[in-house]
């Protein structure tokens, strides 16, 4: 084999291998998940929050809201008795908030201001097996216990 045809070898195993590196580096920050699939039974139940919220999500897509706090100033807040918390019905679906791993977003009218209001519930599944979560607008935890809800 001559030197020049050597040399181009050893130069397209090099770019296709570099070619292949950056695929997969895209794939991994672009086209990858966050995280795993989420199904029904990972987010229904009751969600007992640290700071005292209480979530309960039901299969059908309905949940019940309970002392969640509110998640922006134009959501109600003269309605509310405390001025700073929701207790109310709630539609919910799966969706990520952004940067995080997949969840779910509660949607709900706000009681003052008829206004489309969202609360993210970020789902952290735990290697015991348990599901725990946060609101990324507040802190605190959230900790599920399973189970259907009526």
């Amino acid at each position: 084999m001559s030197r020049r045809l050597l040399l181009a070898v050893w130069w397209f195993l090099g770019a296709a291998g570099l070619f292949v590196a950056v695929l997969a580096v895209l794939r991994a920050d672009l086209g990858g998940d966050h995280g795993v699939e989420l199904a029904v039974t990972d987010v229904e139940g009751v969600w007992q929050g640290s700071d005292g919220g209480r979530l309960t999500v039901r299969a059908d897509g309905s949940a019940d809201l309970e002392r969640v706090t509110r998640p922006g100033p134009d959501c109600g807040k003269s309605a509310w008795a405390d001025g700073r918390t929701y207790t109310g019905a709630a539609r919910w679906v799966f969706d990520t908030y952004p940067d995080e791993t997949p969840g779910i977003r509660f949607d709900y009218q706000g009681p003052a201001t008829a206004k489309a209001c969202k609360v993210y519930l970020v789902v952290v599944p735990h290697e015991d097996g348990t599901q725990r979560g946060f609101l990324p607008h507040v802190a605190g935890q959230y900790v599920r216990s399973a189970g259907p809800q009526g």
